[in-house]
């Protein structure tokens, strides 16, 4: 009996020890868990979420609505603009009225409604070329994203650009922007409002509208190569 009582009291100890052990393991594994659910810091792969760093959209714009009666009387207000200036063209500069109906930039993309007036007589272009047409352009970093507003025209997108020039402005060359025309081996699009076209960086592209004009919203998307001071 003696002998029973301890090989029962053994296996009863070494089954305790045994559920002791186990127990202290599921513990210890179940501790980063219990860390995280009362509020203490936990290390996560390469610094995610690390104390002090900065927010993945510091200034990110709030909840913004366009409407498009809005949109559609900003194109109107501008094509009226844009004619009255055609007696001043010939600068050089570019035929791109800004609207003011659209406006926003933040880290990682620009937006902004603009109109391309159509002309009817040749002009100097930002590359002296003698044209109606606004230089063909070239971003090596943005994506250009268009929302067609108004109007209708072409667009000619890809190939390569003759009379290519580094832009340059009053501070010298600007890095990955160039301009020149025309497009040669380009693919043509026409757009009318309502289309939506999206350009690729370093694609080259040339805006050519049908009388009066065209309008619309362009998005720029930064893929991070420059920052926005060199983006035109």
């Amino acid at each position: 009996m003696n002998r029973l009582f301890l090989a029962v009291a053994l296996l009863s100890a070494g089954a305790i020890g045994y559920v002791a052990g186990h127990a202290t393991r599921l513990e210890s594994s179940f501790l980063p868990q219990a860390m995280a659910q009362a509020g203490q810091s936990e290390t996560l792969p390469f610094g995610y979420n690390r104390p002090g760093l900065q927010q993945l959209a510091p200034d990110a714009p709030l909840a913004t609505y366009w409407n498009i009666d809005d949109i559609k009387k900003a194109h109107v207000e501008v094509a009226e603009k844009a004619s009255k200036a055609l007696a001043q063209a010939g600068s050089g500069s570019t035929q791109a009225f800004g609207t003011g109906a659209v406006r926003l930039r933040t880290r990682n993309f620009s937006m902004s409604m603009l109109y391309r007036v159509h002309r009817e007589q040749p002009v100097l272009s930002l590359t002296k070329v003698n044209s109606i047409w606004d230089d063909a352009e070239q971003h090596a970093g943005v994506y250009d994203f268009y929302i067609f507003t108004g109007g209708s025209g072409d667009m000619i997108v890809g190939g390569k650009i003759a009379n290519r020039q580094n832009l340059q402005d009053k501070d010298g060359l600007v890095p990955g922007e160039y301009r020149g025309q025309p497009i040669e081996g380009g693919q043509t699009f026409h757009v009318k409002a309502g289309d939506w076209l999206v350009i690729p960086p370093d694609a080259p592209h040339q805006p050519k509208p049908d009388a009066p004009g065209f309008s619309y919203m362009i998005m720029k998307i930064n893929v991070g190569m420059y920052p926005w001071s060199l983006i035109r």
